[in-house]
């Protein structure tokens, strides 16, 4: 599997055609190296620190000497790739938010922005921009390239071999599940759904899963996001919702998803309105 760490040209020149003073949030899913790249005058520093570190101070002060805004509003590490492809691994995960497009643009394009101190700590990265705001194209991947791989899923704590270290860990832990959810074009006949597009669909699946779960579980959504483009990946893995459930414990997720009413009844909902799908599981980083 290919690891991306660079910007993609493409996605980049479609995000300066978006509005401008539009507020943006952007995903990170950052794969640390072991150590920095050579060259950088920071060999032999773990690709983490100089993330946290070196980079993170440089991109901060770029940010307030431009005013941009910046905000990190999630900082997690990440654990299990629940539904992922082979290879999606990922030590962590960052949410920024930048109070415009532009000044987000402007400071990537600075010229003391620490690019090399980001790809230089990084073996693999995700960048999505993405709004909070449902487009107006809702769902916007209908007319993208389908991805060569999809994952629908079944998010059982049997099933993928990567998934078996979440029953090991503290099952009392809170916990966020980062959900990034690409949109059939037309849902799955024979479940409640016909003649409705993806969008619609899941729209129908999250308000049986607040209807039925929410409040028994004790979960929430305390980010929902909108993705315009892929900036750092492949350009076939392209989003129409990107979001955070908050679970009081590891224990809660998996009664949750084990129980035989969500897994014959809402997770059909979810499968006949989802073509492709990524599941991680975080926790906040302690600084």
């Amino acid at each position: 599997m290919s690891n991306y760490i660079e910007f993609n040209p493409e996605a980049w020149a479609s995000m300066k055609q978006r509005d401008p003073d539009e507020t943006i949030y952007m995903i990170n899913l950052l794969k640390f190296r072991d150590t920095a790249e050579e060259g950088l005058g920071i060999d032999g520093r773990i690709g983490r620190d100089v993330w946290m570190n070196k980079y993170g101070a440089g991109v901060n002060a770029v940010a307030e000497r431009l005013d941009t805004g910046l905000e990190v509003v999630v900082l997690n590490d990440a654990h299990a790739t629940m539904l992922g492809l082979p290879g999606e691994e990922w030590d962590m995960i960052a949410l920024v938010r930048y109070r415009t497009r532009a000044n987000f643009i402007r400071m990537i394009e600075d010229e003391e922005y620490p690019l090399k101190y980001r790809n230089g700590s990084l073996g693999n990265s995700r960048l999505i921009e993405c709004v909070t705001d449902r487009p107006e194209d809702y769902p916007s991947t209908l007319q993208k390239d389908k991805p060569t791989e999809c994952l629908i899923g079944n998010a059982h704590v049997n099933g993928d071999h990567r998934m078996k270290s979440f029953r090991d860990r503290d099952a009392e832990q809170p916990i966020f599940m980062l959900n990034l959810i690409r949109c059939r074009a037309e849902t799955d006949s024979g479940v409640g759904l016909d003649g409705m597009n993806g969008g619609a669909g899941y729209d129908a699946y999250h308000n049986a899963m607040e209807r039925d779960y929410h409040e028994n579980v004790g979960m929430s959504v305390p980010w929902k996001l909108y993705p315009r483009a892929t900036i750092v990946g492949p350009q076939d893995e392209q989003w129409d919702q990107a979001f955070l459930v908050s679970y009081p414990s590891r224990k809660a997720f998996r009664d949750m998803v084990t129980d035989s009413n969500y897994r014959t009844g809402n997770q059909l909902l979810r499968d006949a309105s989802v073509l492709d799908s990524r599941l991680i599981e975080t926790t906040p980083v302690v600084r």
